[in-house]
């Protein structure tokens, strides 16, 4: 690696830690750097990095990888997202498109996803809420793993109300309920 690129890739990874959310005209090593920040070092060292879907759901890949995870940097920083950056297997890549096109999931087998320096609201029974609202369960959302199971029923029993001492289901009774594990 040639030393500007060195000291360009340090720059961006600086960056990146000192301030994990990124704006839009942030550099595609800043993105990377964000997004690789979101799984444990063995995943982010292969996985391909997407920019987030612009409005028409196209996502450039900033690099391509060799080990099936994707990761995505944090969306532009706002009242409630300072870092919402993640890593996903191809299973719940798949999930959260579904998800996200308002569509049927078809989860065949477990699916992970890191976030592993979030920091932002969200609800935890309204993928589409923007804000809480008095019955949307508005709750801070720090460093997690998420699963997605192919048998809802797997989910019977676990709390469904958010919490930082253990796992709990978002989205509970819809068809994107997934299992939250908030890690420290």
């Amino acid at each position: 690696m040639s030393r500007k690129l060195l000291v360009g890739a340090l720059a961006a990874t600086m960056l990146a830690a000192l301030s994990p959310s990124i704006s839009l005209a942030q550099s595609k090593a800043a993105k990377i750097a964000n997004a690789l920040a979101a799984a444990p070092a063995s995943i982010a060292a292969h996985a391909t990095v997407k920019d987030m879907p612009d409005k028409a759901g196209n996502s450039a890949t900033l690099r391509e990888g060799s080990n099936g995870w994707t990761c995505f940097p944090s969306m532009p920083k706002s009242k409630y997202i300072t870092n919402n950056a993640m890593c996903v297997d191809q299973t719940w890549l798949s999930f959260a498109g579904a998800m996200m096109s308002q569509k049927a999931p078809d989860v065949k087998q477990v699916g992970y996803s890191y976030m592993l320096s979030t920091n932002d609201w969200e609800s935890n029974t309204d993928g589409n809420a923007t804000a809480p609202t008095p019955d949307n369960q508005w709750h801070h959302v720090g460093p997690h793993v998420m699963l997605v199971y192919p048998d809802a029923k797997m989910l019977e029993g676990l709390p469904v109300r958010p919490s930082t001492m253990g796992p709990y289901v978002m989205y509970a009774g819809t068809p994107y309920a997934h299992v939250m594990f908030p890690v420290k």
